[in-house]
């Protein structure tokens, strides 16, 4: 199992389990039941009330070790017991686990009680979809893959330099003409809104929140092209860019009369298709005199939207609300003025978390700035966000300038992403690297019947 669950009790014998299976699910706990009925549906095994054998999911409050907790009982039937639709989930992907990947004509299961809830409660994959364009079949099979290791923040990078990626109907050309390229100069794509509603509606089913990101005011060539008033009146170099270069566009901050009606109309867009509690504005790799007056501003649009936001670590040095989120990446850089302020961490540190960077050291078309050393699974696996006392979790990101098609996504992103999922999830105490390669090597057949492309890890025996 993938994150270990906080207690396992085992008991002697298994439970056998073949042709079919009396299901009864829970009402008012719909992704729950989705996620039971497709994994007997996957299993061939009928669905019977007269089965010899019940799978019974209950919501019962007093499992209440938190929103996501849940028990699961294997003895003489299949019992998940939980508070919350998001709980009896999870349930269902732990017994997903001890489940084989493939149908058979019988299965045998191990009797045992697990009562289990999550360390953190944001447990975050980031995708760049900026610089290398993903198709929504993508991002949607992530979403299941995702699940599977109680993932439960999928944070989409949706504006930079390479392309703006996300339709915004009071400003179309930004997706129009901002959206047609890529980091290679290919014919990028974006979401219609449609797509992105699809997205979120599917991705809650599977307890997978959809974070937005619009990266301002840095990072911004692919906007500034495609409304060249949002640059400053000196600013020549208005075109499409390709390359892989960071740090030299962004919103001209003393046209505040263009500036800000812009953010609040894409932001105001942006909330209306994502229906969650926080919009992520960027501002990272930006140096301007009135780079805090613009973070606070955007803040306060946000506010006036009701959401909260979260931003780059650059942003701790702007007064924003403390309900904002910083999200720590540059090991080190100075984020006191934030915590001091009360404000909470998104742990991404780059030495540990950049899957853009190589499974192994020299890895070919990877990154290596932050760690020439590449960061390996067992790398991954020793970050310990337990040593920050304002985290709300951990997010893994993968920047894709150097990501040229969903294979190459799937090599950086799996399996590191479920050393992640692990150490978000379990605590400390339950974490040992030796036994994780066991349990995570077992499980290959479960990332092979998801398609995932991933890299073969010689210590997971692949």
């Amino acid at each position: 199992m993938v994150p270990y669950p906080s207690e396992v009790t085992e008991a002697s014998g298994e439970l056998a389990v073949a042709g079919s299976i009396n299901v009864v699910t829970a009402d008012g706990a719909p992704s729950s039941a989705a996620a039971v009925n497709a994994l007997v549906t996957a299993l061939d095994l009928a669905q019977d009330a007269d089965a010899a054998v019940a799978l019974t999911l209950e919501l019962d409050p007093s499992v209440d070790q938190g929103a996501e907790a849940y028990r699961l009982t294997i003895d003489s039937a299949v019992t998940v017991r939980a508070a919350t639709d998001a709980g009896l989930f999870y349930g269902v992907q732990t017994l997903r686990q001890l489940f084989p990947a493939v149908a058979s004509d019988a299965y045998a299961l191990p009797r045992l009680v697990i009562r289990d809830s999550p360390e953190f409660g944001w447990r975050g994959s980031m995708i760049d979809v900026a610089r290398t364009f993903l198709p929504l079949d993508y991002l949607k099979a992530h979403v299941e893959r995702m699940a599977l290791f109680k993932l439960n923040k999928l944070h989409l990078h949706l504006s930079d330099d390479q392309g703006w990626r996300l339709e915004i109907k009071s400003w179309p050309r930004l997706a129009l003409v901002g959206g047609s390229t890529d980091v290679r100069g290919g014919p990028g794509g974006y979401y219609t809104q449609e797509d992105m509603r699809e997205l979120v509606t599917f991705a809650a089913l599977h307890q997978v929140e959809i974070i937005p990101e619009i990266d301002l005011p840095g990072h911004t060539q692919a906007a500034l092209a495609s409304y060249p008033e949002l640059a400053c009146d000196d600013v020549t170099n208005l075109g499409l860019y390709s390359g892989t270069e960071v740090g030299f566009s962004k919103l001209c901050l003393t046209k505040p009369d263009v500036i800000y009606p812009f953010v609040e109309d894409v932001l105001r867009e942006v909330a209306d298709i994502f229906p969650g509690r926080y919009l992520h504005i960027g501002g990272d790799e930006i140096k301007d005199p009135l780079y805090s007056e613009f973070i606070e501003r955007a803040d306060a649009i946000a506010a006036r939207l009701g959401r909260e936001i979260i931003a780059w670590e650059e942003a701790s040095v702007a007064n924003v609300r403390t309900t904002a989120l910083l999200q720590l990446w540059n090991d080190g850089y100075d984020i006191q003025p934030a915590l001091d302020r009360g404000n909470h961490l998104i742990l991404s540190p780059c030495s540990f978390t950049y899957l853009d960077h190589g499974n192994y050291e020299a890895q070919p078309g990877v990154y290596s700035w932050c760690r020439a050393e590449g960061i390996p699974l067992e790398r991954t696996y020793a970050f310990n966000p337990q040593s920050f006392t304002q985290a709300v979790g951990v997010e893994a990101p993968v920047w894709s300038e150097l990501v040229e098609d969903e294979a190459t996504a799937d090599n950086r992103m799996w399996p590191r992403l479920a050393a992640v999922a692990e150490v978000a999830w379990s605590t400390e105490a339950n974490r040992d690297y030796g036994r994780f390669t066991l349990r995570l090597g077992a499980l290959r057949p479960h990332l092979d019947a998801l398609g995932i492309q991933y890299f073969r890890e010689p210590q997971l025996g692949w």
